[in-house]
């Protein structure tokens, strides 16, 4: 399990395979290990590097909130992390709260960003509270899980979540995917301090949506179709030129542990298209 001192903690990471390097962040609550499906062929053609964002998984988790900031703190591990490794530029990529991450990267370090890959992900709340009734449901979730954090551990986040109207759940008999089931099972390992610190740097983070312009990178990017961050995800492919939009059909909010399959078959294909220098602007709609 190697680890590096950085920034004044602990970042867990992993590396695996070679070539160009693809670095990914994962979602929130989330660890690398939600990328585990994705490892056998993402690392088959690349460097692929994972890592638990603080807060998260084997990393550190501060106990002072004003330690998790999302353009400073959480982008500054991420370049922290590809110093530590020599990586001078890389596909830079991630999902819900890593594709903020992502994008805030791209942003400040274009030099170092040679693809962005931005998957279940908004320009943040900015962008959400355009759309009232979302904005609303989404900071009564927000504040009623932060509540049960506070008094009741982990636990009982689990069990909202389950119960949760911002969670796309599978038709009635249908069983829910394995990936998705064993992320949320997971959540138990993380501790209330870092879950609270995560959220804050979500939500104080001022967003993106008026600096997506200008990001020149190939960029993917990838959502699922009863995923609420929908509209989120359109409206960053509708600010940043020649990207490419892809709609996984039959997948919720995690279209990497609801369809592991169409997910990388969609993410190489685009990388394929990015290492030939084929333009990659569109839109494509999984099946």
């Amino acid at each position: 399990m190697p680890t590096a001192t950085l920034n004044g903690i602990e970042l867990h990471y992993e590396v695996h395979g070679e070539g160009t390097p693809l670095v990914l962040a994962h979602g929130y609550t989330a660890s690398l290990e939600m990328w585990r499906d994705q490892v056998p062929a993402f690392s088959s053609k690349y460097r692929l590097v994972l890592y638990d964002s603080r807060g998260h998984g084997a990393s550190t988790a501060p106990a002072a909130l004003d330690r998790y900031g999302l353009a400073r703190d959480y982008v500054g591990d991420q370049l922290a992390l590809m110093d530590h490794l020599g990586i001078d530029r890389a596909y830079v990529g991630g999902l819900s709260m890593g594709g903020m991450i992502a994008q805030e990267f791209v942003l400040q370090h274009p030099e170092r960003s040679a693809a962005a890959l931005l998957f279940d992900t908004g320009p943040g709340f900015g962008a959400v509270a355009r759309d009232p009734a979302f904005a609303a449901r989404f900071g009564q979730m927000r504040e009623t899980m932060q509540a049960l954090a506070r008094t009741k551990g982990m636990g009982a986040i689990i069990d909202a979540m389950r119960n949760s109207p911002m969670t796309f759940r599978p038709p009635p008999g249908t069983p829910l995917p394995e990936g998705v089931r064993r992320h949320v099972e997971q959540m138990r390992q993380m501790s209330v301090d870092g879950y609270l610190g995560a959220g804050k740097a979500l939500q104080d983070w001022p967003g993106s949506l008026d600096r997506l312009h200008q990001i020149t990178a190939p960029t993917l990017v990838l959502v699922g179709e009863q995923d609420p961050l929908l509209p989120a995800s359109r409206l960053i492919h509708e600010r940043i030129a020649g990207s490419r939009f892809a709609l996984l059909r039959n997948s919720g909010h995690g279209t990497n542990l609801w369809r592991p399959g169409a997910f990388t078959r969609t993410t190489m294909d685009f990388l394929a298209d990015v290492d030939a220098r084929r333009p990659v602007a569109g839109e494509i709609i999984v099946p």
